[in-house]
């Protein structure tokens, strides 16, 4: 994890853990385990960020309807992956086929790239002494225990666990039917924390912008946002899909793609008040350009509030959080409470604000609503917008990691090198140019701190309707768009085997 300490306040990116209520998914029984390391003898101090997270999680688990057997929670760190051992056979010693176990952890995260998969360290410690336990040596414990494995882990290059968000090994250890994993970042980000301070006389406690982003998406304060259809559960891939368009500081990635088993459910209350003091929120693009330089959105105000807009540019591959720029929100100034500007009054709301690039090969601002009521400050969302340069070629390639057989876990990985950001569509096509089924459409590419500029994907073998693509051999269509200018490439032939 890495911090960050913009002017007006600090901020991070931790996890935040999604859980279900016990039988939620099934009849069987859920166990939960979370461990959070905040002081550390080679790595900068988290604290109290660490505890924070691991405290909301079981306020979350105990606001469900069913209580999992057993909750073990160690907020202040462990010495070494013994302890963490001990621990996972304490909490889930009992577990059957048909139960669920969760493993919440939030600490630094160790590897470099092309470093193997398995290698991947989670740090541990407790300020006296520090180990750490590798993704091989987690797996290893992880597979004595029966049932189905939830793994939630807030780490800087966590998505290495998983083969995800780099650009030479998508195979991984967690692979097969009984894991679903989400991880903070891509395998070459790094995550973001602020370690709580007092700021004047804002009281800014310590926490993260996923952890907010989640919580928020899951709450019924915001009548459980992340749901997009409203059925009552929140599969993997709805999270996911949420996380992405509200939280922008670094990418999620989930292990399966497109995973349509609930993870977390609850019942459905149409009628019930949201009582958080900003929510709704909508955003209708996430692409700028020379003729449309505006980011417009609209959202819900429940509650008097003190609104902020604070920007973030790239600088470097990486997020520039030191030299934010904070506006205020001016469009109810001269109201009820002067001339002071940002306080807005219930209702819906919406706006429309410039941004721009400087740099001529376009680039990626983050975007963030910031709340501040009752003298504390919160996230209300995080958004990644995409500034393609006016012009030019991005010099697509395509490299795809195609040697697996689908359907026993494994999926196809892709990597589109290109060159500035863009938006693009992925198809898949036979070797006579029929277009079989799209992958995706109309992305916008994002930073993803890998060597290369890159942007990185991988596949199930099924489209969007669930259906399954037929064995055969085929190739990937990637369409780039760059200011209405449209680029394309194609992947080398590949075989889909079952």
């Amino acid at each position: 994890m890495k911090p960050w300490r913009p002017i007006l306040f600090t901020g991070l990116l931790c996890l935040w853990m999604f859980l279900m209520p016990a039988g939620a998914c099934g009849e069987g029984i859920s166990r939960m385990l979370l461990v959070g390391c905040d002081h550390f003898l080679t790595q900068e101090d988290t604290a109290p960020s660490s505890r924070n997270n691991v405290e909301q999680m079981e306020a979350v688990l105990s606001a469900g309807s069913v209580q999992p057997a057993r909750v073990i929670s160690a907020p202040d760190g462990i010495p070494g992956s013994d302890a963490l051992k001990s621990l996972i056979l304490e909490a889930f010693q009992d577990a059957q086929e048909g139960d669920t176990s969760y493993f919440y952890i939030s600490t630094h995260g160790l590897w470099e790239e092309a470093e193997p998969n398995a290698s991947m360290t989670l740090l541990l410690s407790d300020g006296r002494e520090e180990g750490g336990i590798t993704a091989r040596q987690l797996f290893d414990c992880l597979e004595t225990v029966p049932g189905r494995k939830i793994l939630i882990v807030d780490a800087c290059h966590s998505g290495a666990m998983i083969g995800k968000g780099e650009l030479t090994s998508f195979r991984h250890l967690f692979e097969g039917g009984d894991y679903r994993i989400i991880c903070s970042s891509g395998a070459c980000e790094d995550s973001w924390f602020w370690s709580g301070q007092n700021a004047g006389d804002v009281r800014i406690s310590g926490g993260g912008y996923f952890s907010s982003a989640m919580a928020l998406g899951l709450s019924e304060s915001t009548g459980h946002a992340a749901d997009r259809n409203r059925d009552g559960s929140v599969t993997l891939s709805e999270i996911k899909q949420y996380m992405l368009e509200m939280h922008g500081a670094s990418t999620v990635y989930t292990y399966p793609e497109e995973d349509d088993e609930p993870v977390f459910t609850y019942v459905p209350d149409p009628g019930k008040d949201l009582t958080v003091p900003v929510g709704n929120i909508a955003f209708e693009e996430s692409l700028l350009s020379g003729d449309h330089p505006e980011i417009s959105f609209s959202f819900t105000v429940y509650q008097t509030i003190r609104l902020a807009y604070q920007i973030v540019e790239q600088q470097g591959g990486h997020w520039d959080f030191a030299n934010a720029r904070i506006m205020y929100d001016t469009s109810e100034m001269y109201g009820a409470f002067g001339d002071a500007a940002g306080y807005l009054m219930p209702g819906f709301k919406e706006r429309s604000i410039q941004l721009s690039s400087d740099s001529p090969e376009g680039g990626y601002v983050l975007f963030q609503m910031v709340v501040s009521r009752e003298n504390q400050l919160s996230i209300a969302a995080s958004k990644v917008i995409c500034v393609p340069p006016a012009q030019g070629d991005p010099h697509m390639r395509l490299r795809v990691d195609a040697d697996v057989r689908l359907g026993e876990g494994q999926e196809i990985g892709m990597v589109i090198f290109h060159e500035s950001p863009m938006e693009y569509d992925v198809v898949l096509e036979d070797l006579d140019g029929n277009v079989q089924g799209r992958i995706c459409s109309r992305r916008i590419s994002r930073p993803q701190q890998t060597p290369e500029t890159a942007s990185t994907l991988s596949w199930n073998g099924c489209f969007a309707d669930g259906s399954p693509a037929a064995e055969g051999t085929y190739r990937f269509r990637v369409r780039g768009y760059i200011n209405g200018q449209m680029y394309q490439t194609y992947s080398e032939p590949f075989a889909v085997q079952w």
